[in-house]
């Protein structure tokens, strides 16, 4: 899969860099060389985001989104949320995308930078 709807819904919202939040994350994903989706991947793990991905239902072809927090985590969630099931890949990669970026502001820039 190519996360290029994932890219692309965060590409615009880094296209403006209104927040310290929002700064200091992408400031960091520069310097990565890395892709949007892969950067937030490797990032948002020493953050206690454990995991997110699109997968693939094999019964009806159709995916599903999702985000698995560890218990202690910058955006004080619990457990595995489910951002979408049964949607087109498009469909599950801007929701996942929507939901991160939902999280990443409310997110206090002082916990960033602990």
């Amino acid at each position: 899969m190519s996360n290029s709807k994932f890219n692309s819904v965060m590409r615009d919202y880094f296209s403006n860099l209104d927040n310290d939040v929002k700064r200091f994350i992408h400031s960091n994903y520069i310097n990565s060389g890395m892709d949007y989706f892969n950067f937030m991947d490797t990032f948002l793990y020493s953050y206690g985001i454990i995991s997110f991905n699109v997968v693939t239902n094999i019964d009806n072809n159709k995916y599903s989104s999702y985000i698995k927090f560890s218990d202690n985590n910058i955006f004080n969630e619990t457990g595995e949320i489910t951002i979408a099931t049964d949607v087109s890949s498009d469909t599950a990669e801007e929701r996942l995308a929507n939901k991160l970026i939902t999280l990443i502001h409310f997110s206090n820039y002082d916990d960033w930078v602990r």
